[in-house]
């Protein structure tokens, strides 16, 4: 979350094309998921969220 935000402006969850953009913004640009939080006005662990969802569901895409 940025400084200076209010609470209001901070977003909950993130939406699917936000998730694959943030995971694919961490895995092959190497941003830190602390300043893809910030970007995306949410907290760590929604970003943290949505890489362990995209590494799983290209894990199980590979399996197949």
């Amino acid at each position: 979350m940025r400084k200076g935000m209010k609470p209001s402006e901070v977003k909950t969850a993130l939406t699917f094309e936000e998730k694959v953009t943030a995971a694919w913004a961490y895995h092959v640009k190497g941003i830190d998921q602390h300043t893809l939080a910030s970007l995306y006005s949410v907290n760590h662990g929604r970003i943290s969220e949505a890489c362990t969802s995209v590494e799983k569901a290209l894990a199980d895409e590979k399996s197949i």
